[in-house]
């Protein structure tokens, strides 16, 4: 039980983080303060210090994490880091909030994983999605029982321009494109929802589009780094005898859209737009309940930081996810790409 306000370290400290302090602020200094903050850009140091004037500063996060008095590090750099950071950050003595994608690859995922059972402290991956009404009412439905057996899912995440505000689409970077950057939401979301089972097989085909879509609108050094997919189809199997189809694209002609579709034996539910359509007696029926909140980005990440923050604090477990459905993750997402390299289906 701590009774003083849960110390955070900040490494990166652009757009997410940016998310994070917001909330973080929101929650008062008698809860969680900023203590620390890293990132390699001065601009954005500095805005985070005007942010937590108190919070000591550093380009290093070796540097950053040296003083050992931090209870909690978010992790919002690129993929490529986040081994050695949460690594560095749980020896430091820190629980760990890693955002997506989680590692470049199945064996640092173990390795990160492995240390934190090693110390006893905490990893999560930012899985801010779960946190919204919609999504665990439909986790606790499905997981009830009454709708019937998980048997399909569509998982989609598509963009009519790709992310170039970052470099996602630079693969020593990002370790993946549209898949590992932005399907992996709602993929995480499907699986979680239907039961977390786990992945027996993956086979699916990725290929870039840009520079042919959206090319003569994106700076011309973005075209010399962007080497990652930004389509993909891939079809999943799972242990419990369901199927999942995902599909990604960086350069639809549609406008943005994410969201999950999941089929059981007596109903079909959505994440957006929410909603729960079931067969009653040959008929079907919209059961879908008005609830309180809304599905808000920005508010799920603040939900997700002050439930791990409180959690802390009443000294309990980060219980929203566990190393199992990490690695499952983690998994599906590097037999993706094995599969589209290859042309062949990868068995787990």
């Amino acid at each position: 039980m701590l009774d003083r306000a849960v110390r955070i370290g900040m490494i990166g400290c652009g757009t997410q983080a940016n998310v994070h302090f917001a909330g973080i602020k929101a929650l008062g200094a008698d809860q969680a303060t900023v203590a620390a903050v890293c990132d390699l850009d001065d601009e954005r140091l500095a805005a985070a210090c005007q942010l937590w004037p108190a919070a000591r500063a550093a380009k290093d996060y070796r540097d950053m994490l040296a003083p050992g008095d931090l209870d909690f590090v978010i992790v919002a750099t690129m993929p490529n880091t986040h081994e050695a950071i949460s690594l560095a950050s749980l020896d430091a003595g820190a629980c760990v909030l890693c955002e997506k994608p989680f590692m470049m690859n199945v064996a640092q995922a173990e390795a990160v994983l492995s240390k934190a059972e090693e110390t006893g402290l905490q990893v999560q991956l930012g899985t801010n999605m779960r946190y919204m009404p919609s999504s665990r009412y439909l986790h606790d439905l499905v997981q009830g029982g009454t709708i019937g057996e998980p048997v399909f899912a569509k998982a989609w995440g598509c963009h009519d321009d790709p992310p170039v505000w970052g470099p996602h689409y630079h693969l020593a970077t990002s370790g993946g494109g549209v898949l590992a950057s932005t399907l992996v939401h709602t993929l995480d979301l499907a699986m979680w929802v239907g039961g977390s089972p786990k992945p027996l097989t993956v086979s699916a085909a990725t290929r870039r589009l840009f520079p042919g879509k959206r090319g003569p609108k994106i700076d011309a050094a973005i075209h010399a780094r962007y080497d990652a997919e930004d389509l993909i189809s891939a079809l999943v199997r799972f242990d419990n005898g369901a199927f999942y189809s995902l599909e990604g694209n960086w350069c639809s002609e549609k406008t943005d859209f994410h969201s999950f579709e999941l089929t059981t034996t007596r109903a079909t539910v959505t994440g957006e737009p929410f909603a729960v359509k079931v067969d009653v007696e040959g008929e079907i029926v919209d059961q879908t309940p008005q609830l309180d909140g809304d599905d808000d980005w920005f508010q799920s990440v603040h939900t997700q930081d002050a439930t791990l923050i409180a959690q802390l604090r009443a000294d309990e477990p980060w219980d929203m996810q566990d190393a199992r459905q990490l690695l499952n993750l983690q998994k599906v997402v590097d037999a993706c790409y094995e599969s589209a390299r290859t042309g062949r289906e990868v068995v787990l």
